[in-house]
């Protein structure tokens, strides 16, 4: 191998691994978001769930929870969408 074969292929490698970097930064980004979202939700939920119990309005207990459950199978759907469409290309 040439050296202006070696410095060409250093150069596309220094090139992957920037489009990497970006790639992996926005990926930690959506996920820190999703996250976010994912305890601001909880907190509402488990705020509107005691205030439920403490009124003994039991149905509206399950009915927050049964939310609450489907509201995180939701977010942990899109998380796990969300890093397969950002994994690395072979």
């Amino acid at each position: 191998m040439s050296h202006d074969d070696a410095l060409a292929q250093a150069e596309r490698l220094q090139e992957y691994y920037k489009q990497e970097l970006e790639r992996q930064r926005a990926m930690n980004t959506e996920l820190r978001s999703a996250v976010a979202e994912m305890a601001r939700t909880f907190q509402e939920t488990l705020a509107a769930s005691v205030d439920a119990a403490e009124t003994g309005d039991l149905v509206q207990v399950r009915k927050i929870a049964y939310a609450n459950r489907a509201a995180w199978q939701t977010y942990l759907a899109q998380i796990v969408a969300a890093a397969a469409a950002s994994a690395p290309k072979k």
